[in-house]
């Protein structure tokens, strides 16, 4: 709270921070449990690993996808609706939406985040992968045009809250002049690092770019 004055952090260790969260939350959330454990055991308090894990647990990590299917399925009947990564008409019937990057590498709800895809494609082919680097650059027009159409067009309080999460949550972006381009780059950025710093496999969508291709 601003109440309580302000803090600055060097720019480079704000990055780095950033960059490298997936590892240091675990690390400092067990060093805080440690901490309670031992606090608990001086004033001769049992308290039981699975009561620090529940309160360490933050309540908004929750897959969310409400707003985004809303948008989808009102697309659907006015224009039309294709599956971001084969392109494919979407329909009721086989609506799906999918973290572009997993949530098991990456607990983020932001609306960025979520894509319409088809059902067989993100439950039994993609599934907790990364898009490979090909497969995401030539979904580029989509996934934009997707952004365009269910968050900025006519929807003020829903586009204030997706600039707001793509310029917190993805590298590069700055809350000045900005762009759905610049958006999908740091999108881009943002898989490299995934990969790079956590490994996460990527699914390659061979067939599927073959079809885009032709």
């Amino acid at each position: 709270m601003l109440s309580f004055g302000e803090k600055l952090i060097p720019g480079y260790l704000w990055t780095t921070l950033r960059r490298f969260d997936v590892w240091i939350e675990p690390a400092i959330i067990a060093e805080w449990s440690k901490l309670i454990r031992h606090y608990a055991s001086g004033q001769h308090r049992q308290v039981d690993n699975s009561s620090i894990a529940a309160a360490m647990t933050w309540e908004d990590q929750t897959r969310d996808v409400k707003l985004a299917r809303g948008r989808a399925l009102e697309i659907m009947e006015s224009q039309g609706l294709y599956c971001t990564w084969s392109g494919k008409r979407l329909s009721k019937r086989n609506l799906d939406i999918d973290h572009c990057f997993p949530w098991t590498a990456w607990t983020c709800g932001d609306l960025w985040n979520l894509m319409p895809a088809h059902r067989m494609i993100n439950q039994n082919e993609k599934r907790a992968k990364l898009p490979a680097d090909g497969l995401l650059r030539h979904a580029q027009d989509r996934v934009t045009n997707w952004w365009q159409s269910a968050y900025i067009e006519d929807y003020p309080v829903v586009s204030d809250r997706f600039w707001l999460e793509a310029t917190s949550s993805l590298p590069r972006v700055t809350t000045g002049d900005r762009t759905l381009d610049d958006i999908f780059d740091a999108v881009c950025f943002q898989r490299m690092r995934l990969k790079h710093d956590q490994q996460v496999p990527e699914w390659p969508g061979e067939k599927h770019l073959s079809v885009i291709r032709a």
